[in-house]
Formats: structure tokens, C-alpha cells, sequence
């Protein structure tokens, strides 16, 4: 009868679904995916210390240009303010402000958050607009980032830095 397939669809569905252990979870509205998007909003604002109640102080970041802490990213994080101006962030196939985000938990109890983004700024020592797409997966532990990885072309970054080490 139909109620004898209906139950048993439904054991044999709850079966599955329980022994399967290698399903990732992915949430856009959780606390670590808004979490970070108020870390990009102290990014853009300026609110290093905003940023700062976020990292753990064993952060590790990965870039292009190799690995920095805690340490590196509080002396590095205001020379961004310094070089530009009018920091913004576009989602990458558009003009649109804003940016995805994302958290995944993992099976092996990793949890990451990753971000796509364009990212927007006026140069204070070349008055260059420049625009960059970029990702970052942010990874947490006990609450805080412990670690990010950044993809991210850095030449805007070099182009005004050089610029301001030859207006000194």
C-alpha cells in the first residue's frame, strides 16, 4: 500500500542521509559569513581595530607575496589607507557594491569562509582608479581567523607604493 513505500522512502532517505559523513555544509547567512562582512567593512572604513577583534594572534595570511602574522598585517593594514582612497568592494560581474561570501564546514571540522570580490580604490600618489578581482578564504578556529588565503593581483598595490616611496 502507499503509505508502506511512503515510510519506507523515508527510512531508506534518513538511513542515508545519517551514514553519509563527507557532506559539507554551506550557509550565506550565518555568523561567520556576516562576520566577515563586517570585516570588509572595517577593511574600507578604516577600522583596523574592528578587524583586529576578528584574527587570532597566531593568524597566518598567505598571499602571492608569501606568508605574514599578526604582527606584519598591523603595520602593512594602515599603508592600505595611506595609498588609497574611496576603498569599495563590487560583486566580480558587476558595478554593483557588495560581494559573495560564504562559509563551508567541512567534514574534517575545518570551517572556511570565502569571499569574491572586486575591489575599488583611488590611488592618493597617482590619482589611478584601479580595480582588482579577488578572492579570500578565511579559516576559523574557536571563533577567531587563524588563517587566510589571499588571490589577489598585488601590481595597483606596487604601482602606488612606488609612487609614495618617490614622493618621500
Amino acid at each position: 500500500n502507499m503509505k508502506q513505500i511512503i515510510f519506507y522512502l523515508l527510512t531508506i532517505a534518513s538511513i542515508l542521509s545519517c551514514s553519509n559523513q563527507n557532506i559539507a555544509i554551506v550557509t550565506f547567512e550565518d555568523d561567520k559569513t556576516n562576520e566577515i562582512k563586517a570585516h570588509f567593512e572595517d577593511y574600507a572604513s578604516g577600522n583596523i581595530d574592528g578587524m583586529l577583534s576578528r584574527w587570532s594572534d597566531d593568524l597566518s595570511i598567505l598571499t602571492n607575496e608569501g606568508v605574514v602574522g599578526l604582527k606584519e598585517v598591523k603595520e602593512l593594514l594602515p599603508l592600505h589607507h595611506t595609498l588609497f582612497s574611496e576603498i569599495n568592494f563590487t560583486y566580480p560581474d558587476s558595478e554593483e557594491k557588495g560581494f559573495y561570501a560564504e562559509t563551508t564546514d567541512y567534514p574534517d571540522g575545518t570551517t572556511w569562509t570565502k569571499t569574491w570580490y572586486k575591489w575599488h580604490a583611488v590611488g592618493n600618489f597617482t590619482n589611478n582608479e584601479v580595480s582588482s578581482l579577488g578572492m579570500i578564504g578565511f579559516r576559523w578556529d574557536n571563533g577567531k581567523i587563524v588563517e587566510e588565503h589571499h588571490f589577489e593581483d598585488s601590481s595597483a598595490f606596487e604601482a602606488e607604493l612606488n609612487a609614495y616611496q618617490a614622493s618621500l
